[in-house]
């Protein structure tokens, strides 16, 4: 009888399809027949199951890499071949194939997951600690202690609790040096973070902005402490005081608690504590009819142009600094003449309410981000008068005194700019 020549599968193959037939088998049995420990038991023992089944992904994505298995089907690298392969976030994918090249250097900590002892945010938070230490350390094995203690304490604590741990490990394994050298460390990280600090946020057309933001961590816990003040129980309590007393014993505040908390955090920051924006302090400028504000129906205006309802404006009259857009009141001189030859708050104000935004034709910097700018020369004589007065953003600013430049004025009090031939 001939022996039969079609080629084996590898061990890693024939396993990895043995153990998806048993887990899809095991998905199917009914769980109500365990028993209590036997639950107990298994989704413990699972938890290391799903260990072990990523130390030998991220095993394969390490050798896939060096392969380069995405240059065979034209992708830009592996990390982005696999994510469109496996349907998983780019990000995520790129994250996890560092972790997994990172691993190849760090043998304990791969053996550690391989044997589900350790979890993979375990083996990130020991494998980025290690790799961040200092190369001219004056111990070679210093890392390799440094490795070791880091899995021992993975072992009892969860990888947040370990994170903090790893930021003073070299004060642990090398006394002698470590404390000055993990001081230097922790400095360092925090200038980044303060200088890789970011906000991104914008409105989504449906009543809301939406954003995300990256801050060092001594202002983000001021941040939380800050919300959490305005979403303690005892402060929803007390603007809550009529509703029933069910609705006031959560404890722990909810993502929606703690959005609700921004806002107020946000209408109660005094504008007066703010650095000036514009010539001006931050304050949102609402224009609003005054039947309308007593009345507490129709909408208003903000000055970015944003409609908001005349209740809304009504209830902040009560509680936030509006600024009412009253022009030409006795308190609030519009045209200053001669006297002065820097426009007033009043007539900022007056201007970021007519003209919302530069006036140069196509441009769309809003009114705060502006100079106020003479139409006459102050040089010449001109006045600083609210109708020969113009906001114009810096660039257009320095254009419009640019004598390359001609300037032409339109009706519509645009203001467009030709290069001189």
């Amino acid at each position: 009888m001939a022996k039969d020549s079609r080629p084996t599968a590898h061990p890693v193959c024939r396993a990895v399809a043995k153990s998806r037939k048993k887990t899809t088998t095991a998905c199917g049995e009914r769980l109500w027949e365990m028993a209590d420990q036997e639950v107990a038991t298994a989704l413990l023992e699972t938890g290391k199951l799903r260990a072990q089944v990523e130390a030998l992904e991220l095993k394969l994505a390490a050798e896939a890499e060096r392969r380069e298995v995405g240059d065979k089907t034209g992708a830009t690298d592996t990390a982005s071949w696999w994510s469109h392969q496996s349907r998983q976030d780019r990000p995520a994918a790129k994250g996890r194939m560092r972790l997994a090249k990172s691993l190849g250097h760090h043998a304990p900590t791969a053996a550690a997951l391989a044997e589900g002892a350790i979890s993979v945010d375990h083996a990130r938070v020991i494998t980025q600690c290690v790799d961040r230490l200092p190369d001219d350390l004056p111990d070679a094995t210093i890392p390799e202690r440094a490795e070791k203690h880091l899995l021992h304490e993975a072992l009892d604590l969860d990888p947040k609790a370990l994170a903090i741990l790893a930021k003073h490990v070299l004060t642990v394994v090398a006394p002698a040096i470590g404390e000055a050298l993990d001081a230097r460390a922790l400095e360092r990280e925090e200038r980044e973070a303060r200088v890789n600090a970011w906000l991104t946020m914008s409105p989504d057309g449906k009543g809301s902005y939406r954003g995300k933001f990256s801050i060092p961590t001594l202002q983000g816990e001021m941040l939380k402490k800050a919300l959490l003040a305005f979403a303690a129980p005892k402060h929803q309590a007390s603007k809550k005081a009529d509703e029933p007393e069910r609705e006031q014993v959560e404890r722990r505040p909810s993502p929606e608690r703690m959005g609700d908390a921004f806002c107020e955090l946000i209408e109660r920051f005094p504008t007066t504590e703010l650095p000036e924006l514009g010539g001006l302090n931050a304050s949102i400028v609402v224009l609003i009819d005054y039947t309308n504000l007593r009345s507490d129906v129709g909408r208003t205006v903000l000055e970015s142009g944003q409609p908001v309802s005349a209740a809304l404006a009504r209830r902040m009259a009560c509680e936030a600094g509006l600024l009412p857009a009253v022009l030409g009141r006795r308190s609030e001189v519009l045209d200053l003449g001669r006297t002065s030859r820097l426009f007033s708050p009043a007539q900022r104000t007056a201007l970021g309410i007519t003209q919302r935004e530069c006036t140069a034709a196509g441009c769309d910097w809003p009114a705060y981000l502006c100079h106020a700018h003479h139409d006459d020369s102050w040089l010449s004589g001109g006045r600083t008068d609210m109708r020969k007065g113009r906001l114009l953003c810096p660039r257009h600013h320095a254009r419009i005194h640019d004598p390359r430049y001609e300037t032409t004025l339109h009706p519509d009090n645009q203001v467009t700019f030709h290069m001189r031939t």
